[in-house]
């Protein structure tokens, strides 16, 4: 069994029985969550209720998986002020309060924003299986249930369908309309690149591995030194970023992406100028009298000129993630991952021409494409079905030939040369004489693939007419 799944209760299965029974439907109206009690175990279908229930709440929706009919799908979100509690267990209620099917979920911690500091919504999605998903129905109370985020994609798209855009146009706005486009950058406070995003590090990527951003970007960046199949990122440590000037004229005559170098703004130094009539400026006695002499002049500064400032790390968004993405138990895509055998649901490669004829190989899978290798048909007068090699080749012929002469040879083509040899070869005559009689023969004289000789003896009864014959061989 899974670490994680849902299922069906012994009072909900007995439930599900009495509706069919009754001819009346399934009617789930509630979802509840709990925290195990404290601990993490595993629900059977015995269960009744919920080892320690934490919250209860109305369904927000529940419908068919698009691949499965027999798979549903029963969703909820937890409001954002209530929580405080783990989620390790959930349970699906009929409107008649039996716990119709209990779920073993991943421990997940939910928060409220009074005693934790910080508060989220909480989204569920379980997934059951029944005998019979058209009898389930759900009772929604519309005053109190919210719209998850699935939901309302899903119906934006049926809604927007009804126009003269098609589904996949709809479902490419949208996932650039909920998502941050590609190129984007961002600055983020600490050394951390989240998925999907690189840093902007002036570094060389591989087009293969990032589509989406090579195709935004381009070689606006390149070098000329990033090899086939590259491109180079932007460089953005240890600089600022200034708004493209774009035909204001504030900044005039730079390209978009363009490095620009620090400098000055004009103005002017003036020199400090003192009086005094000799001994000391400033000394005890001493009065100015008008002569002029220059104090000095002090300088600071560093090697570049900077206003206060936070340093962040600009990251670039490389490729969109999916919306509303899991956890992903990657031990659990190993067996995936490894050979397909008659028992272990894994991953095989497509036969090549050369392994359809390695009778001994197990571990590539034939495709309708490869059933038809070297497989071949005629069903004309003159026919053929030749078998693939990998079949053995075996090749069943036949046809019909007519004899020009009233006692002769014939030369007679086979359909398809046999490449080996033609191993059995049968011929009968058509018809029967005028005088009743059956033809004798005809005889095969010799067989040499493309094609083969034989007598045909015509008795005439009184009347000579040629007569002809059917044919049939087998080969390889």
């Amino acid at each position: 069994m899974a670490d994680y799944y849902t299922l069906l209760t012994n009072a909900g299965i007995a439930y599900e029985t009495a509706c069919k029974a009754a001819g009346i439907p399934i009617k789930l109206a509630q979802i509840s969550v709990g925290d195990g009690n404290g601990a993490v175990y595993n629900p059977d279908a015995s269960a009744k209720a919920l080892k320690r229930e934490v919250w209860r709440g109305p369904l927000n929706t529940l419908f068919q998986d698009e691949k499965n009919a027999n798979w549903l799908m029963a969703e909820v979100t937890i409001p954002s002020d209530v929580g405080g509690w783990y989620v390790r267990e959930a349970g699906l209620w009929t409107d008649t309060g039996i716990l119709y099917a209990v779920v073993k979920y991943p421990e997940s911690y939910k928060p409220v924003l009074a005693t934790s500091g910080s508060g989220k919504e909480f989204y569920i999605r379980s997934i059951f299986e029944t005998s019979n998903a058209a009898i389930v129905t759900l009772l929604i109370d519309d005053t109190v249930v919210k719209a998850t985020r699935a939901w309302v994609m899903d119906y934006l798209a049926q809604q927007l369908a009804k126009g003269t855009y098609t589904k996949a146009e709809i479902e490419a706005m949208i996932a650039k309309a909920s998502a941050l486009p590609v190129g984007s950058m961002v600055a983020f406070p600490v050394d951390k690149i989240p998925p999907g995003f690189l840093e902007v590090d002036g570094s060389v990527k591989s087009a293969a591995a990032y589509p989406d951003l090579a195709k935004f970007l381009g070689t606006a960046f390149n070098k000329g030194d990033e090899g086939v199949g590259n491109f180079r990122l932007p460089e953005s440590r240890g600089e600022f970023l200034r708004g493209w000037d774009h035909g204001r004229g504030v900044d005039a005559g730079r390209m978009i992406g363009g490095w620009q170098e620090d400098l000055f703004k004009s103005h002017t130094h003036r020199m400090q100028y003192g009086s005094y009539a000799g001994g000391s400026l400033g000394a005890p006695g001493y009065q100015t009298v008008g002569v002029l002499s220059a104090i000095g002049v002090e300088a600071t500064g560093g090697n570049e000129t900077r206003p206060r400032n936070l340093a962040v790390m600009w990251c670039i968004k490389a490729w969109n993630a999916p919306i509303n993405q899991g956890n992903i138990d990657v031990a659990a895509l190993v067996t995936f991952a490894s050979q397909a055998t008659e028992t272990n649901q894994g991953t095989a490669k497509i036969a090549s021409d050369a392994q359809m004829l390695d009778s001994v190989n197990d571990a590539v899978i034939v495709t309708p494409k490869k059933l038809r290798f070297g497989f071949s048909i005629s069903l004309a007068a003159n026919g053929y079905i030749a078998f693939p090699t990998w079949l053995g080749g075996l090749i069943v012929q036949w046809g019909l030939a007519s004899a020009t002469v009233l006692d002769g040879r014939v030369t007679v083509p086979f359909p398809l040369a046999f490449p080996t040899a033609c191993r059995s070869l049968v011929a009968v005559p058509i018809n029967p004489d005028v005088d009743g009689n059956i033809d004798s023969g005809p005889q095969i004289v010799s067989i040499s693939s493309p094609s083969f000789n034989a007598y045909i003896q015509n008795y005439v009864g009184g009347v000579g007419v040629p007569k002809g014959f059917y044919w049939h061989a087998i080969g390889h």
